[in-house]
């Protein structure tokens, strides 16, 4: 046999070899033996290098370079779905990346509305609110919410028990009283979680999203202010609620901050709204506002004790960076409409005008 035989015979082995090892690690090898199925997790916000380091480590896959070199050439290799996903056996490569390129098992899409307090997120969480939001809910009850997050307008000072402690390290938790819910740090946005993951894990997700939401700048602009966070979150909730669009929740701010540094009662209806547990508009009785409750604002100078619900990011923005005005009273009718009034008469003139 001459050099040149050899020689291709040697390179048609080689290429025989390799299209052999590669059809064997797509489709036939198993990392896995004598199983039926695998279960594997890809966490929010791992990368795709993350999950191919601990899919190998948990001999998912036999070898990450090759399973990188697939999902590049599937265009996998930038982004994955996050959730629970699933292989039947035989666990290889191409079954692996398939499962990769579809929905995680048992997910829901969940909505948190700005607005929302932690009563209308635990009855949507909730199994038995679940439909609300499209879907059959989550597994856990509102109590099981209520008991990690707090409940609204309870006043843990005067409370038989004491408020629910989260432990995680977030600067926005830095300056959270200890005698108030977790009300307003549950940032409004639309989720996918594991239909079956717990309350905890989800309450973590949340407020992790409220803390990405405040940037370096809004936090030198809160010290600059001489605020806490927990007073701009409070503030940020009753614009929330009081009025709509970034121009008025900017002008209403100033207002609320001058009457706030003077001692002078803010007297925001939705403060009252959220002490008796009121829902739709945020419309009061005369004896609403006679309610004992340190979230009355007509009743109690200055701030409520704590937030009155979530607010938006942009909420939170007017808070910090309100829009200087002359005005000091306000009020919104039916529609929407904000009307401003310098003095009590102005005041008083535009509601008989506007809400009669």
């Amino acid at each position: 046999m001459n050099i040149k035989k050899t020689i291709l015979i040697l390179i048609i082995s080689c290429f025989a070899i390799a299209i052999y090892f590669i059809i064997s690690e797509l489709y036939f090898s198993e990392a896995q033996k004598n199983i039926e199925s695998v279960k594997f997790e890809v966490k929010q916000g791992e990368s795709v290098g993350e999950l191919i380091t601990r899919l190998e480590d948990d001999q998912i896959i036999r070898s990450a370079s090759f399973f990188k070199l697939y999902l590049r050439l599937k265009g996998l290799d930038k982004q994955v779905n996050y959730g629970e996903f699933e292989v039947e056996a035989p666990i290889t490569t191409a079954r692996v990346a398939q499962a990769l390129s579809k929905p995680g098992l048992s997910e829901e899409v969940v909505t948190i509305i700005p607005g929302w307090n932690i009563r209308d997120i635990g009855i949507n969480f909730s199994a038995q609110g679940g439909p609300a939001l499209g879907g059959e809910g989550l597994v856990f009850s509102f109590e099981e919410f209520t008991n990690v997050v707090g409940l609204p307008a309870v006043n843990y000072k005067h409370a038989d028990t004491n408020a629910p402690v989260i432990d995680l390290d977030l600067k926005i938790l830095a300056d959270k009283p200890w005698y108030v819910s977790y009300e307003g740090y549950l940032a409004p946005e639309t989720y996918r979680v594991y239909k079956n993951a717990s309350v905890e894990r989800i309450v973590r997700v949340l407020l992790e999203h409220r803390e990405n939401q405040i940037t370096d700048k809004m936090w030198g602009d809160i010290e600059k202010s001489e605020r806490s966070f927990f007073e701009v979150l409070t503030m940020a909730s009753l614009l929330e609620r009081e009025v709509r669009g970034e121009n008025d929740r900017k002008k209403v701010a100033d207002i609320f901050w001058r009457r706030y540094d003077i001692n002078w009662a803010l007297q925001a209806d939705s403060t009252v709204h959220y002490a008796v547990n009121k829902s739709g508009d945020v419309y009061t009785t005369s004896a609403d506002r006679d309610t004992n409750s340190a979230w009355n604002t007509y009743k109690y100078p200055g701030l409520p004790l704590g937030p009155i619900c979530n607010p938006s990011l942009e909420s939170i923005e007017a808070a910090i960076y309100p829009d200087s005005n002359k005005d000091w009273y306000f009020l919104t009718d039916v529609e929407g409409t904000v009307y401003y009034a310098k003095d009590l008469d102005e005041h008083n003139w535009n509601r008989q005008k506007y809400l009669n």
